[in-house]
């Protein structure tokens, strides 16, 4: 199956006068494509002489180009109008894949798969429903085994399910006019449109869903599989009547792409899902659709529509499939869709009434998820009732459970996944069969999440107690998923939404006794706690805190100075002001008692004020002066160079009493020496004079720099005459 196209440039002006365009060109000729004429494609059953095509920048002359050189006398765009269906007169799949396959502007092409429902009819028709309640009763001469069932009738005394959340039925219909599905079936409030296609549809009020083969909005069943799938999932409950579905009550929305016979094509299955897409957006609440039932498959990998299930999970939709009726192992011959690799999608494999792997079914350890009931299953058929079997049958148990539990709790799509997972009930056939090794359990599974939310931490401790001017916080820790909605007094005050942990900060109560609540609430009950705060007037305070003692320095060096004190005992005391030479410098809290300063050699006064948590400042200020420490030793630095040119001489010897060196390249000295007074010599080769005329004292500094410039003697030709004398 092919992957949807994204056509980011059409989101310009232009791209969208484009667009139209493409649609007129496609749509001059576009038929829609109704016989099922197929072939064989590795192995898989496609529509004859059909691809899907991706292109990477597609225009009316690329899709023109196409049309003429593959002999297309069918096109239509598919989903939200980014992928192109193609029909060729005269060209088979492998010839269309071949030559599109090698342009560049086409980024990938795919057949256009035939899928199938996943039921074996069975005409023998009675009403038992063994797998909502098997107590070991007979189904069509097979003695059951009490157990064997999705514990259904113990779910009911949690829900029976809900109208707020929409199950889609990806199907061959529904048949919305029966009276034991009628009240369940989604019906739209409002008229509303859809863009399938790229076409235009409009939906009328009182709509109950899309069949995507004629691109209308009327799913009408035309062959009873997606009844019967519809009757599992919410056949409506006590009522008096015929059967009844894994929810009582139920929004089923209708959404036809298989036809009379059971199959469909790849392109109309992205459609279907398009407009559950679409229709969730346009109406929000009003079609909040959660959960895909798909009981078909048998196609070959299919890129687009794999980017569709994708795409519906972006929207919060589980995708729930069939996993195929050839008993095979699905971890070495893969089934689709219930094989993608998508995070949405629970595969379900079929049981019988002992729990027993269907004999038809297939399976797999890292494929197939969990199996459900799928053997000699009643339910709603047209004309009647029918019992039938296949992974069909057991989709619905598990699409069915699915929307069950989002009626009493509030989960994402990958955390409603994981509650049906890891609830099953382990089996010994689905052993090494199945992901989890189990069948569908309803009952732990919406009991899981549906308990009782209780507050497992909690701070302060009542009653608190506060003096005025303070602030407090109060939190607490919900073992799940909750709103919480605080009040004082009984006015609220604040709202956290779908947390497990909250927390309200005050800091402007006033003197008295307030009533602190939390309480927590979800779908599934309401938890609270409550504190007892006693706030006491602030008292008055005048008086700032004394002002430091002990101010003294412990250490210093030639560029650091460290001093220390002891921090009154006043009730109250915050922290010391500290300045330097007069300036201010920083705050050092209380408990901290000492400052660092980083400084150039010298002498440097340290001034202390102290300040209480009331703002009251002691304006006396304490001081200690220290003196930065010279080293030892001290560096005579400096550069010798030419005192006309000023070009730098290097090999020069510069030397002191005791101490000489030689420049640098760059004519950079360098003379290690004692505190004192030195004369300096500079002496260099026969082209300078010696420069002795230099004193360097070194007291009181670590570094002196002197330069030396070196006088260049003077040169030049001397002629005459010379005679003995």
């Amino acid at each position: 199956m092919a992957l949807k196209n994204v056509w980011h440039a059409l989101r310009t002006a232009v791209g969208i006068t484009i667009l139209v365009f493409l649609l007129l060109v496609i749509g001059a000729e576009a038929a829609h494509f109704d016989n099922y004429k197929s072939e064989i494609f590795h192995g898989k059953e496609a529509a004859a002489n059909e691809v899907l095509v991706k292109f990477r920048a597609p225009t009316a002359q690329v899709i023109s180009n196409v049309k003429i050189r593959e002999d297309v006398d069918k096109t239509e765009y598919v989903g939200s109008a980014k992928i192109v269906r193609f029909h060729s007169k005269s060209k088979n799949i492998t010839t269309l894949i071949t030559e599109l396959s090698a342009r560049s502007d086409v980024e990938y092409v795919e057949p256009n798969y035939i899928v199938h429902t996943m039921a074996t009819p069975n005409d023998d028709y009675f009403n038992q429903l063994w797998g909502l309640q098997n107590t070991g009763q007979t189904i069509l001469g097979i003695a059951g085994m009490a157990g064997a069932d999705i514990s259904a009738t113990s779910a009911w005394d949690v829900s029976t399910g809900s109208k707020a959340n929409v199950i889609a039925v990806i199907d061959t219909g529904i048949d919305y006019t029966r009276s034991d599905l009628a009240a369940n079936v989604w019906t739209a409030p409002t008229a509303f449109n859809v863009t399938i296609g790229g076409v235009k549809i409009n939906c009328a009020a009182g709509s109950h869903g899309f069949n995507a083969i004629t691109h209308t909005c009327d799913p009408q069943d035309d062959e009873g599989h997606g009844t019967h799938v519809s009757g599992t999932i919410g056949a409506v409950g006590n009522n008096s009547m015929g059967v009844v579905g894994v929810n009582w009550n139920a929004s089923i929305m209708g959404v036809k792409f298989l036809d009379a016979s059971g199959s469909g094509y790849a392109s109309d299955a992205i459609d279907a899902i398009e407009f559950v897409i679409q229709t969730k957006a346009f109406f929000g609440e009003a079609a909040n659709v959660r959960v895909l039932s798909n009981s078909w498959g048998g196609a070959g990998f299919d890129q687009s529509l794999l980017d569709e299930i994708k795409r519906a999970n972006s929207a919060e939709m589980l995708f729930v499939a069939a996993a195929g009726n050839s008993g095979s192992n699905n971890d070495n011959i893969a089934f689709y869709p219930s094989n993608y690799d998508a995070s949405s999608v629970v595969a379900v494999t079929a049981t019988d009434n002992t729990d027993s792997l269907a004999y038809f079914s297939n399976y797999g350890s890292t494929t197939v998820d969990l199996g459900a009931p799928g053997v000699s299953i009643l339910s709603t058929y047209p004309g009647g009732y029918a019992y039938d079997d296949g992974t069909s049958m057991a989709t619905p148990h598990v699409s069915g459970a699915a929307i069950l539990i989002l009626s009493k709790c509030t989960l994402n799509t990958a955390e409603l996944k994981a509650n049906i997972l890891n609830n099953v009930d382990p089996i010994f056939s689905l052993a090494g069969k199945t992901v989890t090794g189990g069948r569908l359990n309803i009952n732990k599974a919406i009991r899981e999440c549906s308990s009782r939310p209780s507050i497992t931490g909690f701070a302060p401790i009542s009653p608190v107690n506060n003096t005025g001017g303070q602030s407090r916080t109060f939190n607490i820790t919900v073992n799940q998923t909750v709103n919480v909605t605080w009040y004082i007094n009984g006015t609220q005050v604040q709202f956290n939404e779908s947390v497990t942990n909250a927390n309200y900060t005050n800091t402007s109560a006033s003197a008295g006794f307030w009533n602190i609540t939390a309480i927590a609430n979800n779908t599934n009950d309401v938890a609270s706690q409550q504190w007892i705060w006693n706030v006491t007037a602030a008292a008055t305070h005048y008086n700032p805190p004394d002002s430091v003692t002990n101010l003294r320095n412990i250490t210093y060096a030639t560029t650091h100075i460290n001093w220390t004190w002891t921090d009154p005992k006043n009730e109250g005391f915050a922290k010391v002001m500290v300045y330097l030479d007069g300036v201010y410098k920083n705050d050092v809290l209380k408990g901290v008692q000492y400052y660092n300063a980083t400084v150039s050699p010298g002498t440097y006064t340290i001034g202390t004020r102290t300040v209480d948590i009331y703002g009251n400042i002691n304006t006396t200020m304490k001081t200690h002066t220290a003196t930065t420490i010279l080293p030892s030793v001290r560096f005579i630095n400096g550069t010798v160079m030419d005192s006309i040119t000023k070009e730098m001489l290097s090999g020069v010897t510069v030397s002191t009493p005791g101490a000489s060196t030689t420049s640098n390249q760059t004519g950079f000295y360098s003379l290690t020496v004692a505190s004192g007074t030195y004369p300096i010599t500079a002496a260099y080769d026969i082209r300078y004079y010696t420069n002795s005329s230099l004193t360097i004292s070194t007291v009181g500094s670590a570094v002196v720099v002197q330069d030396i410039e070196l006088i260049k003697k003077p040169t030049g030709n001397i002629t005459g005459t010379v005679k003995q004398v």
